[in-house]
C-alpha cells in the first residue's frame, strides 16, 4: 500500500490514469499529441481522467483555460521544458537488484557527482563505466547532483521546474533506473540532490494550475514554496509523493535537501519534520534505511535530532565549518564568510566539538551562530575538503588542488576522512583534479543570463575575488566543467593516498569505532585519538619534522604518495602520520 495519492500520469499495473491538482479551475482537457482531447472530470480540488487508449511513450499536454501547458507532474520533458509531457511506465523495468546492500548511516564515505560534467559522454550511461572504479575507490554511496529538469540542456539542477521528471540530457527514465541497479549491483548507494525550496525561473507551469507559491516568503532565488497558506495542503502532499516517487519507482537510497533553511514553515507541524517522518515510514514498509541529509548553514543541532527529543529527525546534515577553517587557513583567504575563521585553532575545535559556532558571535554575520553539538553522533555531520557549492560558486571555480600546495592537499585529505565525522568527496577530488568547476546553464533569453551575472556578482561583493567572472550561459562554462581525468604521476598517487585513507577508515573509525575519540592541539600539530581501536592521527601543519610512536600505518610524505620521506617515523613537511598506539 502506497503512503501517499497517485499525482501526475502514473500506471496502475492495467492502464495509464493522471491525476492534476488545480482547485481553482473548473475544466482541464488532455491533449494527447496523437489522439482526442478528453475533459478530465473533477472531484474535491482534483481532476481525474483514466487513460485507456494510451501507452508508454506517448505525448501529451494539458489544456487549462485554453492555454496549452506541459503536465506539472510530467515523468519525463523528452524535448525540454517547452515541449509536451510524456506517459512513463516505470514498473516495466526489471531490476536485477531486488535486494541490495543497506549501509548504515555510520558507514557511509560519499561521493558528489554531476551526472552531465563527470563522464565525457555527461549520460548515466557514461556514468556506469566508472562504477566499478568507485567501487574500488571505497565510497558507499553517490550522490547526485538533481536530477529534475530544467530550462536548457545543460544546468546544475537546482533551477528544475518538473520536479518528477529526470532531465532529458542524460538519458531516459529507464536509463535513470538501469545506473541505480548497477550502483546497487556493486553495492553502492544511491542518494539524490532535491530542491524543495523553490523551482526554477524559466518553464515553471505551476503558478498556472495552482498556489504553489507563498506570497509571504522568498528565497535568493526566487519566490518561495507555499507550505502554511491556503491550499498549502495540497503542495506539501505533492512533495511528499515526489519522495515516495524517487524511492519506489527509482529505488533510491538517500537525498540531500538542498537549503533547509530557506524552506519556510510556520504550521503547527514543520514541513520538514513531516517529511523525515515520512521517509521513515516508507522505509519501515520497504524493509530498507532510506537516508536523509539536510543541507543548512545554521549550525543547528536540532535538525538531526528525532521527534521525540524535538528536532526535525534528519540522519546527518552538511556541515561546512571543517571545510571553512581549513581553507581559510591554507588557503590565507579571509573575506566574505572566511572572516569567520583562519586559525589553526579553529581546525583543531571544530574536529573536537562538530561545530565551530556553536552559540559564538559570527562577525561576518554581526550575530550569534549556531548550537551546541555535543552529544549528537558523529557521522551525523557530513564535511567535505570541497563540493559543488564551495567551488562552483567561486569567481573563478577553482579546487583545492589549485589553490593549495601538494603537502597541504594531502594534508587535507588525511583531515577529512580521518575525522569522526561523515566524509564526502567531490567528483575528481580523489585523483587532484584541477580544473574548474563553474556554475554553468543555458539559456537563450539574454536578459535572464545578465541577471544571473549580475546576481552573481553582488554575491561576490564580499570576496576579494575577481570581478569579471565566466558567463554561466557560454557552452565553454559547462565543458571547462568536465572531469579530465588525469593519469599523471601526482593524479596516481593523490588516489593511491584516497584510496588507503579510505581502507584506513573503514578499518579504525567506522560506526562505534570512533565514538570517544580525544583531539589535542600543540603548536603545529593537531592529534585525534580513537580509544576503541587505539588509533592516532597526527596532523602536522607545519614543516618541523615530528616523529612519531606507535606501528606506522600510513605517513602522506612517504614516496608512496610522493613524498621524499624514506623514515615512516618522521613527519617534516605538511602531511598526516597514522599510528597504532600500543
Amino acid at each position: 500500500m502506497k503512503d501517499h495519492r497517485n499525482l501526475g500520469a502514473y500506471f496502475d499495473g492495467e492502464n495509464f490514469n493522471i491525476t492534476v491538482w488545480a482547485p481553482l479551475h473548473d475544466q482541464i482537457l488532455y491533449k494527447p499529441v496523437k489522439g482526442r482531447e478528453t475533459e478530465m472530470d473533477k472531484k474535491g480540488e482534483y481532476f481525474f481522467l483514466k487513460l485507456d487508449e494510451s501507452v508508454d511513450g506517448d505525448l501529451y499536454t494539458l489544456d487549462i483555460d485554453g492555454t496549452i501547458l506541459a503536465d506539472p507532474l510530467s515523468r519525463f520533458q523528452p524535448t525540454g521544458v517547452a515541449g509536451p509531457s510524456m506517459l512513463v511506465n516505470t514498473s516495466k523495468y526489471k531490476w536485477s537488484a531486488a535486494r541490495w546492500e543497506d549501509h548504515p548511516v555510520d558507514d557511509h564515505i560519499i561521493y558528489e557527482m554531476h551526472i552531465g560534467t563527470f563522464s565525457p559522454e555527461g549520460t548515466y550511461r557514461g556514468a556506469e563505466n566508472k562504477l566499478q572504479y568507485l567501487k574500488d575507490l571505497g565510497v558507499t554511496a553517490l550522490e547526485i547532483m538533481p536530477l529534475s529538469q530544467s530550462y536548457g540542456s545543460r544546468n546544475w539542477g537546482y533551477d528544475g521546474v518538473f520536479p518528477f521528471a529526470p532531465s532529458y540530457s542524460y538519458g531516459t527514465p529507464s536509463d535513470l533506473a538501469h545506473f541505480i541497479d548497477k550502483c546497487h549491483m556493486l553495492g553502492l548507494s544511491c542518494f539524490l540532490d532535491i530542491v524543495y525550496n523553490h523551482l526554477g525561473p524559466i518553464g515553471n507551469v505551476f503558478p498556472s494550475f495552482a498556489p504553489y507559491f507563498s506570497n509571504k516568503y522568498s528565497t535568493p532565488w526566487g519566490q518561495a514554496v507555499n507550505l502554511d497558506g491556503a491550499y498549502s495542503g495540497g503542495v506539501r502532499e505533492m512533495l511528499l509523493a515526489n519522495l515516495s516517487y524517487w524511492i519506489e519507482d527509482f529505488h533510491f537510497d538517500g537525498f540531500r535537501m538542498d537549503s533547509t533553511q530557506n524552506i519556510y514553515d510556520s504550521s503547527p507541524r514543520h514541513f520538514l519534520s513531516e517529511v523525515t517522518a515520512h521517509v521513515q515510514s516508507l522505509s519501515s514498509r520497504l524493509g530498507r534505511k532510506v537516508v536523509m541529509i539536510a543541507e543548512s548553514d545554521k549550525n543547528d543541532a536540532s535538525i538531526i535530532r528525532p521527534a521525540e527529543k524535538c528536532g526535525l529527525g534528519f540522519d546527518a546534515e552538511w556541515a561546512d565549518d571543517l571545510h571553512h577553517a581549513f581553507h581559510s587557513y591554507t588557503t590565507g583567504e579571509r573575506t566574505g564568510y572566511y572572516l569567520d575563521y583562519g586559525n589553526l585553532s579553529d581546525i583543531a575545535y571544530v574536529l573536537e566539538h562538530g561545530y565551530l559556532y556553536d552559540g559564538k558571535y559570527s562577525n561576518y554575520l554581526k550575530a550569534v551562530r549556531g548550537t551546541d553539538f555535543s552529544g549528537e553522533k558523529p557521522s551525523s555531520l557530513v564535511v567535505a575538503l570541497q563540493n559543488h557549492d564551495q567551488i562552483g560558486n567561486r569567481a573563478l571555480g577553482e579546487r583545492i588542488a589549485s589553490l593549495v600546495s601538494f603537502e597541504n592537499l594531502k594534508l587535507g585529505a588525511s583531515v577529512f576522512l580521518l575525522a569522526p565525522f561523515t566524509p564526502m568527496i567531490f567528483m575528481g577530488e580523489e585523483y587532484g583534479e584541477t580544473s574548474p568547476f563553474w556554475f554553468f546553464m543555458q539559456t537563450d533569453d539574454r536578459k535572464f543570463a545578465e541577471n544571473v551575472n549580475m546576481g552573481r556578482k553582488r554575491e561576490f561583493k564580499d570576496f576579494d575575488w575577481p570581478d569579471k567572472i565566466r558567463d554561466p550561459s557560454s557552452i565553454d562554462a559547462f565543458l571547462e566543467s568536465k572531469l579530465q581525468w588525469k593519469d599523471n604521476t601526482q593524479n596516481r598517487c593523490i588516489l593511491a593516498l584516497y584510496r588507503d585513507l579510505i581502507q584506513a577508515r573503514k578499518d579504525f573509525i567506522q560506526r562505534s569505532d570512533r565514538l570517544g575519540w580525544k583531539v589535542s592541539s600543540d603548536g603545529n600539530i593537531i592529534r585525534i585519538f580513537y580509544p576503541k581501536t587505539r588509533l592516532g592521527v597526527l596532523h602536522n601543519f607545519g614543516s618541523v619534522p615530528i616523529e612519531v610512536s606507535g606501528s606506522v600505518i600510513l605517513n602522506t610524505s612517504s614516496e608512496k604518495y610522493g613524498g621524499s620521506n624514506t623514515n615512516p617515523r618522521i613527519i617534516a613537511e605538511p602531511g598526516s602520520v597514522l599510528t597504532l598506539q600500543s
